[in-house]
């Protein structure tokens, strides 16, 4: 790691990621009064935040467990916070707590594990009596000749690995040919998949339940959002979401308590569900264990995970948030924009529509009191994409 800009007191907090989560990280630690550090590959957006402020260690490489350690002899501080938002970085980072000079408020490993390898994840499922799409196991070809595979996709035990890997979160496939295909492209790159039931309906059947949970394990905080569009169209991310009260995802909400509270979670969260119409019932698809793109629009609707979770690491008393902001609406700008065009392409969303739709979103990226992320979006983009397209 490169090192610049290293004062600072004697705890610090420590951003570990990338994107556009690690710059929603930033800013709401900055909102909190705090100065933190950011951990980012050279170039990355977020290094470009006002909140950073030039506080950055550039990654040369992959992070690992001794650039965690390494931490507070660089900075010349006893002690940092450290805030992983990445898979990478949680596994890295539950695996060293607890530590006398590395803080952070991150489940451990073994935990962490059960909600980043789906096969565990589904298995943990069925332990807690939570529902979720049927998964199974497909580690070679074989094995895809014994299940049945109408009604279903491949993804990823390690998701975002392989979302490094081709930028999408799963393959879909017309016939066993294609499925055969889309499996070698998972064990290529060294990952194993799991064949995994479709729930049907629209992206605005998805749901997402966020929040945090103390170090005691009790649930400090949950924020409901409703997704409005995503990109890719099939497999994506959201775009365009609202947030919506909480007694309208009730059962979604109990039942991820439910399986929390029983494998001891503790720290931020991120649970993504989906109605099923088949039988009524909010299907549990994924639960991220770290902030995620659209902290910040948490933040801005009144649950700040971010400053929880420093609170929690330094065993300072964690509040309860019962309430927030609902109907606001959040925005990733360049991506709803992909969506908007194929949606527009295909008849099903007008310009009109479109723009009245977005009206008042709160933007990720984008912020006129912090500019250069959003105004440098576009190249870093323009750039990425492009060394995809020369690698494939």
């Amino acid at each position: 790691m490169n090192e610049t800009d290293v004062s600072g007191p004697t705890t610090v907090p420590v951003v570990l990621g990338v994107g556009p989560t690690a710059l929603g990280v930033m800013r709401c630690l900055g909102r909190n009064g705090l100065r933190p550090f950011l951990v980012v590959r050279s170039g990355d957006l977020a290094k470009l935040s006002r909140w950073t402020g030039g506080r950055c260690l550039l990654l040369d490489g992959p992070g690992s467990a001794e650039d965690v350690l390494d931490l507070p002899r660089r900075l010349g501080v006893d002690r940092v916070v450290v805030v992983p938002c990445t898979d990478e970085w949680t596994k890295i980072v539950s695996g060293l707590l607890p530590h006398e000079t590395i803080l952070g408020s991150v489940a451990p490993r073994e935990v962490v594990d059960l909600l980043i390898d789906k096969l565990a994840f589904a298995e943990t499922l069925s332990r807690f009596d939570v529902p979720g799409p049927r998964t199974t196991p497909v580690r070679c070809e074989s094995d895809l000749e014994e299940v049945e595979l109408e009604g279903t996709f491949l993804k990823p035990r390690q998701s975002q690995l392989f979302a490094q890997h081709y930028h999408r979160k799963a393959f879909t496939f017309e016939n066993m040919t294609e499925a055969e295909q889309a499996l070698r492209l998972m064990t290529d790159v060294g990952l194993e998949g799991v064949l995994q039931e479709y729930v049907p309906g629209p992206p605005t059947a998805h749901y997402f339940i966020d929040g945090f949970a103390r170090s005691d394990g009790s649930i400090a905080s949950l924020f409901a959002r409703r997704r409005i569009r995503m990109f890719p169209l099939d497999f994506g991310n959201s775009t365009l979401l609202v947030s919506v009260p909480l007694d309208e995802v009730r059962q979604a909400a109990d039942a991820l308590v439910r399986l929390l509270v029983g494998i001891g979670y503790h720290g931020v969260f991120s649970a993504e569900f989906k109605l099923d119409p088949r039988d009524g019932l909010f299907k549990i698809l994924e639960v991220n264990s770290r902030p995620w793109w659209f902290v910040e629009y948490a933040s801005l609707c009144g649950v700040d995970v971010c400053g929880m979770a420093y609170r929690d690491a330094l065993g300072l008393p964690v509040d309860e948030v019962l309430s927030y902001k609902v109907g606001v609406r959040g925005i990733f700008l360049p991506q709803d924009v992909l969506a908007f065009r194929e949606l527009r392409r295909s008849g099903s969303l007008s310009t009109l529509d479109w723009l009245r739709s977005i009206a008042g979103a709160k933007a990720t990226v984008f912020e006129w009191s912090d500019p250069l992320p959003g105004i440098a979006l576009p190249l870093i983009y323009f750039r990425s994409r492009r060394r995809r397209l020369r690698a494939a």
